[in-house]
């Protein structure tokens, strides 16, 4: 058996140095074994891509896949024909990555088309490293022509590269395929749920891999003969493999398919980043809509074009109760299917009906309520989505899709005059028969059994399930009346749709679209019909939606018919049908009262009239007691005692630092430490006035600031004992403090009583000046003059 070195043949040619035109291109020009690896490693390679079908709109991106195949081999190729180390090959890749990937993969922001700008070079740095996340984040398909093709680019160089380099330069058969096997696991894991050409993909692979296998083995060992022909080796070759391939087809009947174990996909344990749970609920804010006394009312929010008149759109699905608002669910852990996530250029999931598109502007009233503009409208299930006008790219890159409930949202919100083409399916309304549920409840039993007591007492005329619903909306719409809580006499009716909130509105059956809505979607669930909340709005004949078209319904899922629309008519009544608030006159019935006759006049020299002695009406007078001062001064104190003792204290406190500030700065350090401490409590005293002092600057901008002339002359006297060349007596320093003193005096000798109290309680001098001076520019608007220019002069 001898092992053969592939291109050994040429080994002797490769040391040369100074070859010619002629000699270097004879040197790369490949041979036998080289093309027969560069077209396996090919061929395996384009079949792993083969999986990416249902990632990508198009099929543009095997071509990209196939073009950085090809490049990746032949750098391969060149690396080794010249010898150079491993490394430089895959340092040829980048350089090949940035010079033609944006003319490839990312055209966007190329400059005359072809030359890659720096938002292309930055693209093509960032997507190899964030854009996996970004992809399996993302709803697929996305666009064959758009950013993600980036990573097919990417992975094709490396896998070209990597796969030829192994295959050229190791010996061993097995080794050639790592690189390919390595590749379609990267596919399958960064794949769709689903899978694409599973069939194609898995017995190319295996053909090819074998055929490989088979040729690098008989490159490497010299067989000896057997005595049979090599028709006969063929032959018997084809008769194993047909052996094989029939065993595993059998086998493979017995063992579980995708059918019952679902396909592994990174898509499963990767969870979108978005989180709705910081939007706030849109129903919960349902009043300002629905009130003729509120802004919204008459404000124009949506303007629809292409729906007809009396078309309901869609604003926020609801489809998540947690016993106080309904709201969006971020999806169910591990289910590639649910979330708010990335839309590709098709949206999947939306039901097999006859769509519409229609065109939505968004006014300023949607545009104004922070409720409501980061949800995308649609009148159903969307297909595709396209935004227009100047913050159309932004809301590209930002907005996210629920495939399961068919609805959108715009982290960045939308603003007024933003344009969204929205291609949607319109849900049924068929609520006939007794349809049966589709799928599990949506809400949590902890929150349906709170309301299941009242879907037995509401419904308890019908049958089954559905029978029951019925009769509940049919209760729910005749015996309910309308109140939004705003209007005279009905402000007991309160919103909000909590489970105490509902508890008191199944009772008395008064209240807005919210509570009907949350209500009867809550029932539904504990029906055992998944149920949700819907918050949109009619449009109207002139193709606008205002505040007062405003509705919330329930959408209920049924078998054989997936989501139905449960229009707001259904289970709530007319907003004419207010509930009486006018007390009922009564007429009083109690018995008169029997009013004693008054107590006769006993005449003089009667015997009662001998027992009273005194005046008239001294049976009725009481002792004239002392009056409780004390009492009083002590309840007065109970009152006004805390709150003089807190500004007692404070005052105490303020007094006392301050105090306690300047002993330290007046007996402490050196004696230019002194001064310089005088000078501090000067300025400490102009800002308690209110003086504006820059902390970066000398003493004599400090001074100029404050603007006195005693300020000045504080400042001249402190520069010249600090820059002074000898250190000041203690009398000096005593000198100067007396005039700071003297001067702090005279700051506020002329302000009334209450201003110099007013200073000398002003706590602003105990915050240190450079940190005020911090806190004065993070408040300075982008306007406003630029903070001061450090001194470069010696500061102490």
């Amino acid at each position: 058996m001898q092992v053969i070195r592939p291109g050994g043949e040429r080994a002797a040619a490769s040391t040369t140095s100074g070859r010619t035109l002629s000699q270097t291109l004879t040197l790369l020009r490949p041979g036998v074994d080289d093309l027969v690896d560069a077209a396996f490693g090919l061929a395996l390679g384009l079949v792993a891509f083969l999986g990416l079908a249902t990632t990508f709109s198009s099929g543009r991106y095997l071509a990209v896949a196939a073009l950085a195949l090809l490049l990746g081999t032949a750098l391969a190729h060149l690396t080794n024909r010249l010898r150079w180390p491993w490394p430089v090959a895959f340092g040829l890749a980048l350089v090949t990555n940035y010079l033609l990937g944006g003319a490839v993969a990312l055209r966007e922001d190329l400059v005359a088309g072809v030359l890659p700008s720096p938002a292309t070079i930055a693209g093509l740095t960032t997507l190899p490293v964030t854009g996996w996340k970004d992809l399996l984040t993302t709803v697929p398909p996305v666009a064959g022509d758009g950013p993600y093709v980036v990573l097919v680019w990417v992975s094709g160089l490396v896998a070209g590269v990597a796969g030829y380099l192994l295959a050229r330069r190791s010996s061993a058969p097995g080794a050639a395929l790592v690189v390919p096997v390595a590749l379609l696991a990267l596919v399958i894991l960064v794949g769709t749920f689903e899978g694409a050409n599973r069939g194609l993909v898995g017995v190319g692979a295996t053909v090819l891999g074998f055929a490989w296998l088979v040729v690098r083995e008989r490159r490497r060992r010299t067989l000896a003969s057997t005595g049979m022909a090599r028709t006969t080796r063929w032959v018997s070759a084809a008769l194993l493999l047909a052996v094989a391939v029939a065993g595993g087809v059998g086998v493979a009947a017995l063992l579980p398919g995708p059918h019952q174990t679902p396909r592994v996909v990174l898509r499963t344990y990767v969870q979108p980043p978005l989180d709705v749970e910081k939007f706030p609920s849109p129903l919960a804010g349902f009043r300002k809509y629905s009130s003729d006394g509120q802004r919204l009312y008459d404000e124009p929010l949506l303007r629809v074009a292409g729906a007809a008149p009396g078309s309901l759109v869609r604003m926020a699905v609801l489809d998540d109760y947690a016993g106080t608002v309904w709201s969006a669910s971020g999806g169910a852990p591990g289910d590639p299917r649910s979330g708010f996530r990335r839309i590709g250029s098709v949206i999947p999931g939306a039901p097999d009906r006859p769509t519409n598109t229609v065109l939505i502007t968004v006014l300023a009233g949607y545009a104004a309520t922070s409720d409501l503009n980061v949800w995308l409208p649609a009148a159903g299930p969307a297909t595709d989505i396209q935004f227009a006008g100047e913050n159309a790219r932004d809301h590209r890159a930002s907005v996210r899709y629920n495939i399961g409930t068919g609805q959108g949202v715009v982290p960045d919100r939308l603003k007024e005059g933003d344009e969204i083409s929205v291609t949607s399916v319109a849900l049924p309304t068929d609520l006939d028969g007794l349809p049966a549920p589709e799928g599990p409840v949506v809400v949590p039993p902890a929150f349906t059994d709170a309301m299941a007591p009242a879907a037995d007492r509401i419904g308890a005329a019908a049958g089954d399930p559905w029978s029951r619903a019925t009769e509940i909306a049919r209760v729910l719409r005749t015996d309910g009346f309308w109140s939004n809580g705003t209007r005279a006499g009905e402000q007991q009716y309160l919103p909000g749709h909590g489970l105490g909130r509902l508890g008191t509105f199944t009772t008395e059956l008064v209240g807005s679209d919210e509570h009907y809505a949350a209500s009867y979607a809550l029932m539904l669930n504990a029906l055992g019909y998944p149920a949700r909340v819907v918050l949109g709005g009619a449009v109207g004949e002139d193709e606008i939606i205002r505040g007062r078209d405003v509705r919330a319904w329930v959408e209920v899922s049924l078998a054989g018919r997936g989501w139905v629309t449960v229009p707001t008519e259904t289970f709530t009544p007319s907003r004419d049908k207010q509930p009486n608030t006018t007390p009922p006159r009564t007429t009083d019935q109690s018995p008169a009262v029997n009013v004693p006759p008054p107590a006769p006049v006993q005449p003089p020299g009667s015997f009662d009239s001998l027992f009273n002695t005194g005046a008239p009406g001294d049976l009725l007078e009481r002792p004239d007691l002392p009056y409780d001062w004390l009492g009083l001064v002590v309840a007065v104190l109970r009152v006004v005692g805390p709150p003089l003792a807190v500004i007692l204290a404070f005052a105490i406190a303020v007094l006392g630092l301050k105090a306690w500030r300047r002993h330290r700065r007046r007996t402490r350090g050196a004696e230019s430490t002194r001064v310089v401490g005088g000078w501090m409590e000067y300025v400490d005293r102009a800002r308690d006035l209110g003086a504006t002092v820059p902390a970066q600057a000398t003493r004599l901008q400090q001074a100029s600031a404050v603007g006195s002339p005693e300020a000045v002359a504080l400042a001249q006297g402190a520069d010249r004992v600090v820059f002074g060349s000898a250190e000041p007596d203690a009398d000096a320093t005593a000198g100067y403090w007396e005039d700071v003193m003297a001067s702090r005096a005279a700051a506020v000798a002329g302000l009334p009583w209450w201003r110099r109290w007013a200073t000398a309680l002003n706590p602003r001098s105990l915050v240190p000046l450079a940190q005020e001076a911090r806190a004065r520019r993070v408040r300075t608007s982008p306007s406003a003059p630029a903070p001061e220019t450090p001194p470069t002069g010696r500061r102490p």
